[in-house]
């Protein structure tokens, strides 16, 4: 800084706080955030208007601020500081990049006559949506109630960013006395909070403390009751070769290990019980199962159900208990453990720790296999080769030469999957230790269609196996008298059936007598029908969170004749969604990106359909899972298929890896601007008022803020980052702003009063802390007549929006989003809880947050409701 130029605070530049520090940074994040304290803000006003660093350092130490520091740093450390600003890029010599802020009126920090003053036990935070920039008298900022901008002394913004990580009145005012008197002090904190600056600082109802209004004490005769001892309790038979089962996730009943469990115990009437002890099923940290259980009862047959989500850490833990001791017998299942020859010895070759791979359904396999497997000296568990090579359904590697993978016939399908035990009925889960959110439920097994990206048609051969209805019923009560929160029904196709209405009605039935399950998570019919409504609307009216979901993939016909799915007919899911539509319900769609056949234009019309339909889209990358018929050798070598190292496919015929990468990144701006809504009304005015396809607009502000993220910071910031932070720093207003300059700039079209309601509704529909709720708005245009004319599947001769007189509309937070934000308050994450309730919000369903609603009685609860 010897030569002291004249420097001024750089154009973009903002304050930011997040988890409780404060930052100076770019919304663009074309900077890195640069750390700061509270003191800083006065260093930095000193350069709102151009100055010399010395000038700046001398205006700090001679001015008011001087008396607003605790201490007054040395001149050198000032000038100091202010060159780490300059290396960040906050302070900038170049005159073409100061910035120059419009100038607001300074904060009237006056407090209404009726106003109580704050309390000094009250705890406030900051809103999410916080943040500062430099204006012209003082720190610019956002006030939501007022829907306006104002500015703040700097003394006023330090004051306000100490309440940043959730702090009590009094110990704010303890710690800020050099920043004006006490009352004056306290003044401007009741101030902060009329003007929706300051929250009340309540921790979030987790998933155990919201309760429904039909939550009750069970009756007793309904307590369920353990009727397993606990591995704990168990003696350990050094006679028995133990059999253990490894969940490896904490929060699900495994359905899968269930089943080995209740198959092992029934087989030839309990014959393998003489020779193997099993463990009971519970979840530990792989370190915890070896020290606890392993510990207790030694080395045994470990059996794993490896699915794309689980397969490393069960191959982690196969590993650990190999290397521990060479007499345990690893045995490996599930739709992730390959079944292609080449690829299941690839698999064994990788893992050196695989004794036993089952292909196929399990149950009766693992019978089969333990039958074969005698308790050798020593006490761990042995087999001869030659018999386990007449099981039907299982690899195993020779024991002769542990590199050659010996393969048995393949195993065929169950007729009868009832003829195994519900181990629910049986009672295995009733000693699980864990943390429960979901238990998983099959009603029928099977799968009438072969897509190629799936195994599950592949694994069944296409036929369907229903499971007794009483038997479906029973396990449905168990998880209600067990308050599970969350049922997952593991079928296929759930609703292709006609049975699956009656059984729709008992879930919610169990839901009205027990209080859960409060969540259903459920695979919907490919062919879709009416039937799918009337499950939808009946788990809806049950106050269970559901919705229905079409797994569409594609509508893209190449790629469906490649994938094998030209069987599933579109046409029923138009009928569908206008079903839909009629009854009010939530709906959504499952596509995948970067299947074979598919383009960049192709996955365009893809999200053009569905916007069109008002259909909510969730899409998924494409795996290549081992056992499906895209895995296939040949297949694979006819569409010229490329995956990564965790077998996503990359490449392939119809697309290259950078047109993947367009296809994804469009979709991450779907998701901010049509899933959660950000611009879902605006798009919609621009299609049906000026002719713009929703997916042209979506390319073109997305091409914008790539070629040049700083033109318009706040809507880079939503493309870029909101999906992963919900919150708009400085409010939403600012957002719309910039869209209306986008829009202006790029099609010609000025922000006439058609376009100012599109925006004022899109901003509304936006949780904003601070702002009171339920709002209702006065519209220079009936905005809610127009929609609702338009927005159909076959819209009927609509007026334009500016040839309708005035309007109003309503905009509810039940589920307390501008308080709280979204949090894992849903299971299922296909709907987007972002947009506030009103009358041409999306349709969705009741979450747990909303149930809480009305068990949220504190004082500060209720002025959160109201602010």
């Amino acid at each position: 800084m010897s030569s002291s130029p004249t420097l001024a605070i750089t154009r973009g530049t903002v304050i930011l706080q997040n988890g409780g520090r404060i930052v100076a940074a770019r919304l663009s994040g074309t900077s890195r955030p640069f750390p700061l304290e509270l003191p800083d803000l006065l260093l930095l006003s000193t350069l709102f208007e151009p100055a010399r660093p010395e000038a700046a350092v001398r205006a700090l130490q001679e001015g008011e601020a001087a008396r607003q520091l605790p201490a007054m740093p040395p001149a050198s450390a000032l000038l100091e500081r202010l060159g780490q600003y300059a290396q960040a890029g906050l302070l900038t010599a170049e005159p073409s990049l100061w910035a120059t802020p419009p100038s607001e009126p300074a904060c009237d920090l006056s407090v209404a006559d009726d106003s109580a003053p704050v309390e000094a036990g009250q705890r406030f935070k900051l809103g999410a949506n916080f943040m500062l920039e430099p204006g012209a008298q003082g720190y610019r900022i956002y006030l939501p109630r007022e829907r306006r901008w104002c500015q703040l002394r700097p003394a006023l913004a330090m004051l306000l960013l100490s309440f940043r990580e959730g702090r009590a009145v009094r110990d704010v005012l303890a710690e800020t006395a050099s920043l004006g008197g006490e009352d004056e002090r306290r003044q401007a904190i009741t101030c902060f909070h009329e003007a929706g600056l300051l929250l009340p600082a309540m921790e979030r109802p987790d998933r155990d403390s919201v309760r429904h209004a039909a939550d009750a004490p069970r009756p007793d005769h309904d307590a369920p009751r353990r009727r397993k001892a606990r591995w704990q309790d168990l003696p350990a038979d050094p006679e028995r070769i133990p059999v253990y089962f490894f969940p490896h996730m904490e929060n699900h009943y495994p359905l899968a290990l269930g089943m080995l469990f209740s198959a092992i115990e029934a087989f030839d009437g309990g014959r393998l019980l003489e020779r193997f002890q099993l463990i009971p099923i519970t979840y530990m940290e792989p370190r915890a199962f070896l020290e606890g259980p392993y510990r207790k009862f030694g080395p045994g047959v470990w059996l794993f159900s490896n699915y794309m989500w689980s397969v490393d850490i069960n191959l982690e833990v196969s590993a650990l208990v190999k290397r521990h001791h060479g007499a345990n017998l690893t045995i490996h299942g599930g739709p992730s453990t390959p079944g292609y020859r080449d690829a299941c010895e690839a698999f064994f070759a990788r893992h050196e720790s695989v004794d036993l791979a089952v292909h196929g359904e399990g149950e009766v396999t693992i019978c089969e296999v333990l039958d074969q497997i005698r308790r050798q000296e020593g006490g761990g568990p042995q087999f001869h080769e030659d018999g386990m090579r007449e099981v039907a359904g299982v690899s195993l590697r020779s024991r002769q030469n542990g590199s050659t993978i010996l393969h048995a016939p393949r195993r065929i399908r169950m007729k009868q999957p009832d003829r195994i035990p519900s181990p629910y009925a049986e009672g295995i889960f009733d000693v699980y230790d864990g943390r429960i959110d979901a238990a998983i439920v099959e009603t029928n097994r099977g799968c009438p269609f072969a897509c190629t990206f799936c195994d599950w048609g592949s694994a069944t051969n296409g036929k369907v196996s229903k499971l007794d209805m009483d038997r479906v019923r029973q396990e449905i009560e168990w998880t209600g008298q067990h308050r599970v929160p969350v049922l997952w029904v593991a079928d296929a196709n759930f609703g292709m059936l006609p049975r699956d209405v009656e059984i729709a009605g008992w879930i919610a039935e169990t839901k009205r007598r027990y209080g859960y399950p409060r969540e259903v998570v459920v695979n919907y019919t490919k062919n879709a029908t009416r039937r799918l409504a009337d499950i939808i609307r009946i788990l809806g009216e049950g106050g269970i969170i559901s919705q229905g979901i079409i797994s569409i993939q594609t509508s893209d016909e190449q790629t469906l004749e490649v994938i094998n799915r030209q069987n599933i007919k579109t046409e029923k899911y138009d009928e569908l969604i206008q079903v839909f539509a009629e009854q009010g319900l939530p709906l959504s769609t499952d596509l995948m990106i970067g299947l074979p056949g598919i383009t960049v234009e192709a996955f365009d019309r893809d999200l053009q359909r569905y916007m069109d339909a008002d259909v909510a889209v969730k899409a998924y990358p494409t795996q290549l899972l081992p056992n499906s018929p895209m895995a296939d050798p040949g297949y694979r070598a006819r569409y010229q298929i490329e995956t990564d190292e965790n077998d996503f496919l990359i490449a392939c015929y119809s697309y290259t890896p950078e047109e993947l990468r367009a296809m994804k990144d469009i979709f991450e701006v779907y998701v901010a601007c049509e899933g959660y809504g950000t611009l879902r009304y605006v798009r919609r005015y621009l299609q049906w008022e000026h002719g713009i396809r929703g997916i042209d607009f979506l390319h073109a502000v997305w091409n914008r803020v790539r070629q040049s993220p700083d033109d318009f910071p706040a809507i880079t910031w939503v493309l870029m980052f909101f999906n992963a932070n919900k919150r708009m720093p400085g409010g939403w207003r600012r957002f719309y702003d910039e869209i209306a300059d986008f829009i202006r700039e790029h099609y010609g079209i000025g922000r006439d009063s058609g376009l100012e309601t599109a925006l004022t509704v899109n901003e509304l529909a936006m949780p904003e802390p601070g702002r009171r709720y339920p709002a209702e708005v006065a519209l220079e245009h009936d905005f809610v007549r127009w929609f609702k004319a338009r927005n159909q599947q076959q819209p009927v001769h609509a007026e334009a929006l500016t040839d309708l007189g005035p309007g109003r509309i309503t905009f509810e937070d039940p589920e307390h989003l501008s308080l709280w934000g979204v949090a894992g308050e849903q299971y299922d994450t296909h709907q987007y809880f972002w947009e506030l309730f009103s009358p041409v919000s999306r349709a969705r369903s009741v979450t747990l947050a909303g149930e809480a609603e009305n068990s949220l009685q504190s004082p500060a609860a209720g002025d959160a409701a109201a602010g």
